[in-house]
């Protein structure tokens, strides 16, 4: 095909050669003559149509009614903001400039892609130049017209003599057959293959290259499948703990009430059977997807068959295609709500966001307060008066959840659970100074520190314990493991310090409680858990002895000096007790969406004067109160303009009065 190429060339510079001569030799003639007059040179052939298909592809490019700003927007690194010069594409779909990739990883082990935050894990010295190219983005930069400096000096052909432009068509007008849209080189027909994923044409050259980087594909397509099957295994097993923790609830509850709620009983649990079978084929087909397409994936990987090719670009469509509907599938999996209700004796279901919850728009002329910490008065102006409209939104995070001040360096502590690990931010710049990472870490929820010792503790929720890092990162030694006993846990959410007594609060979400630990693990005490007489409804008029507890699925924790307030979330109440006898004080809170009222409420922080502030989740809210529990303000709201959440995941309220909080369905941390 090159000699086919070369002889067509050579034949066409000698045309154009002696149409030259011609030329000079008339121009030379009739120089003096007027541009009205006569032609002076006629060609044999009138000019070819533009739109043959042989026209040069500067002129067909001109002709189509493309917008240029958007194509060079794709095609534009999000590093450097130039055109991509050896674009390489990241396990996560999303492409760079090679250089910048370079500069970009350094010598780091794991890296974050820049444009959506996942963690991708640097597998050695040749890293970025294994990475496989964009076909899509080749694709667009030949439409364009967009190529590398080193490109441009390789493919750029000799000029040949110029000619009149009044006179004179591209020689590639006259030329027959088809371009390569790689190599720029013209083939015949036959000689070249027309890529049905990408709509473009190759010579044989070409294709096998183009084929090779679509096999390099198939490799990232298949390490997704596999960390989206970690991920649900994962999922799968708490959601079997929260509804075999459903069906406990409900047999302990039934037996309180006897002959009076039997028949209640068994639909209750029908029910739940039920929205547990229904997970469980869920799962089972979403498992049964993956391991499908890494079953095709893997024997993609392994062929080596050179036979039709067509077949080959076609099962990479469908495995693109699939790969990407199931990773969608797995992230949406298991993010209904529910809990039961003891009071109503119901499972309540929580899937709607609500867009009528009430909230509260600042006092318009409230008097501004030199210190709000004066007294509980000037710190209710304060909030009332104060436009809850943050200053600042990081973006640089999928899921961010617990959040927490570190008290020796002043940075952000963020945990993320899609990347299993704890970032640690420069708050003045924003910018990422160093990560909290440990192997069997799964599910970050919490953080809180212990100033004394120097310790972080971090609770994990899919791992049913409590890490523990040093202040420089170091990780050093893990609490608890899963189970009911005395310092043990089953799904751990929120996590406070005593740094006066040296204790730690574990609320023990899977178990109704909250424990109270010292920082080498032992178990010092425990709030929520009660032991009552009970009539047995097996044994006439028989008395035993049962445990009881009074949460329901509690979230959060905090601890000032001389109270421990509590979340129980699934009652929809924030409950205060006295630190020292562990005795409940008081307690607020309903179901609903009324100023006072919660639905799914999932963090909560007290403020230096003792108010307490409640991210009312499920009303996409933060509600401040009192101590004493009344309602000073209402802010927030449904949606993603500035001020509004999708799903409150973390909360913390420095000395300052400075308020931050996570959203983990908006992927941004909100400075306020």
């Amino acid at each position: 095909m090159a000699e086919k190429v070369k002889r067509k060339s050579s034949f066409f510079n000698l045309k154009i050669w002696n149409n030259q001569k011609s030329v000079d030799d008339s121009a030379s003639k009739i120089s003096t003559t007027p541009i009205d007059s006569t032609p002076q040179v006629q060609f044999r052939n009138p000019a070819p149509n533009l739109g043959y298909r042989g026209a040069r592809s500067s002129d067909l490019r001109a002709s189509r009614p493309v917008s240029y700003g958007g194509i060079k927007d794709l095609v534009q690194c999000p590093l450097c903001l130039e055109t991509l010069h050896n674009a390489k594409m990241l396990p996560c779909q999303h492409t760079l400039c090679m250089a910048c990739l370079g500069i970009y990883i350094a010598d780091a082990t794991t890296i974050e892609c820049p444009v959506c935050r996942t963690k991708i894990q640097i597998t050695g010295p040749n890293f970025v130049q294994e990475l496989p190219s964009n076909l899509y983005i080749d694709s667009l930069l030949q439409l364009v017209g967009l190529k590398s400096k080193t490109s441009q000096k390789s493919e750029t052909p000799p000029q040949t003599p110029a000619f009149s432009t009044a006179t004179y068509q591209s020689v590639d007008l006259f030329a027959a057959g088809v371009r390569c849209s790689h190599c720029q080189t013209m083939c015949d027909n036959s000689d070249t293959i027309n890529c049905q994923h990408c709509k473009m044409n190759f010579c044989h050259v070409c294709w096998s290259n183009h084929l090779d980087d679509m096999q390099t594909q198939v490799g990232s397509i298949l390490k997704q499948l596999d960390s989206a099957s970690n991920r649900l295994r994962h999922k799968i097993e708490h959601f079997k703990d929260r509804c075999e923790h459903l069906m406990t609830q409900i047999e302990t509850t039934a037996s309180e009430k006897i002959n009076a709620i039997i028949e209640s009983k068994r639909k209750l649990l029908k029910e739940v059977s039920e929205l547990q079978k229904s997970g469980d084929l869920s799962a089972l087909a979403l498992n049964t997807s993956l391991e499908d397409a890494k079953t095709v994936a893997t024997q993609v990987m392994a062929s080596k068959e050179i036979g039709n090719d067509m077949k080959r670009v076609s099962t990479f469509m469908n495995l693109h295609q699939n790969a990407l509907q199931i990773l969608v599938d797995v992230s949406k999996w298991d993010t209904e709500h529910f809990v039961f209700d003891k009071e109503n004796f119901r499972i309540e279901k929580d899937n709607e966001t609500p867009l009528d919850a009430e909230s509260d728009d600042p006092v318009q002329n409230g008097i501004k307060q030199n210190n709000p910490l004066e007294n509980d008065n000037s710190l209710s102006m304060h909030y009332r008066c104060r436009s809850f409209v943050p200053h600042y939104v990081w973006r640089k995070t999928t899921r961010p959840c617990g959040i927490g001040i570190g008290p020796w360096n002043g940075h952000l502590y963020i945990c993320d659970m899609d990347s299993h690990s704890v970032l640690v931010v420069e708050r003045s710049q924003a910018k990422i100074v160093t990560r909290l990472v440990y192997n069997e870490m799964l599910c970050p929820v919490q953080i809180a520190f212990m100033k004394s010792l120097g310790e972080i503790y971090v609770s994990d929720k899919w791992k049913h314990c409590v890490h523990v890092f040093s202040k420089d990162g170091e990780y050093l030694r893990s609490l608890g493991q899963k189970g009911s006993r005395d310092g043990l846990f089953r799904s751990p959410e929120g996590i406070a310090t005593d740094n006066a007594n040296l204790h730690i609060y574990v609320v023990d979400t899977g178990n109704d409680r909250v424990q109270i630990i010292q920082p080498d693990g032992q178990f010092v005490d425990q709030i929520g858990v009660t032991t009552k007489q009970q009539v047995s409804p097996t044994v006439a008029w028989e008395v035993t002895t049962v445990i009881s507890t009074e949460f329901n699925a509690p979230t959060d924790v905090a601890v000032t000096s001389d109270r421990i307030i509590i979340l129980d979330s699934g009652n929809r109440r924030v409950k205060v007790y006295n630190k020292q006898d562990k005795s409940k004080i008081y307690e607020f809170g309903s179901i609903g969406q009324r100023k006072g009222q919660f639905r799914q409420p999932e963090v909560l922080a007290v403020d230096p004067m003792g108010f307490i502030l409640v991210g009312d989740s499920g009303n996409c809210r933060v509600q401040v109160f009192k101590p004493n529990g009344a309602v000073v303000r209402v802010f927030g709201g449904y949606g993603t303009e500035l001020g509004k959440f999708g799903w409150i995941s973390g909360i913390y309220v420095t000395k300052q009065l400075d308020i931050i909080i996570s959203d983990s369905r908006n992927h941004n941390v909100n400075f306020f």
